[in-house]
């Protein structure tokens, strides 16, 4: 017997004395390093990937009347909502959430994605409504947390529309944790932040 192999039957006898609360975290880990795993592929591999057709969608805006909303210190200033909004003169459906004047806006999705999944991304445009007189000393920064753990930031200072797909640990059939965040960074002056047209995707190999 390898010594790879009596190191991985050392690890299937400490896992099968673990409780089932641990088991869960135990699951929820393999998933995220799964997920910094599939940051180090090639443009090719993701090339590939991204012509598997969408299994499974799940819009944010949608399920807007689901979500938590809270402020991690006070409240004062903060707005969350849905409505469309113009950024650049392009009109979007989205999420608005402008921040407090202190701490944190958090909008809390709790989701169950299915069983047969093997990516799972978020879509979205992160915007600042026309009209805002952000500057280079006046941000506002956007943040996504999935159980608990950053996995993006993105700071700005103009009414532009900005589109990322990020990479989301694929906790299939398992209940997870999204959250969208804006903070002022200090000023919550003109923070006319908003989120547009936010959707998982979920795809199959």
């Amino acid at each position: 017997m390898s010594h790879h192999q009596d190191e991985l039957d050392a690890l299937l006898r400490r896992i099968a004395d673990l409780s089932d609360e641990s088991l869960i975290l135990l699951s929820q880990y393999i998933s995220f390093l799964k997920w910094q795993e599939e940051q180090w592929r090639s443009p090719e591999e993701w090339e590939n990937q991204e012509a598997n057709e969408v299994a499974w969608v799940y819009d944010l805006i949608e399920h807007f009347h689901q979500a938590r909303r809270a402020a991690t210190l006070d409240p004062k200033g903060m707005e969350i909502k849905v409505a469309p909004a113009s950024c650049e003169g392009v009109i979007r459906p989205a999420i608005w959430q402008h921040p407090p004047v202190k701490g944190e806006s958090v909008l809390e999705y709790q989701v169950e994605a299915p069983l047969d999944l093997d990516v799972l991304k978020l879509k979205f445009v992160a915007g600042v409504r026309d009209g805002t007189l952000l500057s280079d000393d006046n941000q506002v920064a956007f943040r996504v947390r999935v159980n608990g753990r950053l996995l993006w930031t993105h700071l700005k200072d103009a009414a532009t529309w900005d589109d990322f797909l990020i990479d989301l640990p694929t906790l299939s059939g398992q209940t997870m944790v999204i959250q969208l965040i804006t903070d002022a960074l200090g000023n919550s002056r003109w923070n006319w932040a908003v989120w547009g047209e936010p959707q998982l995707l979920g795809m199959r190999f």
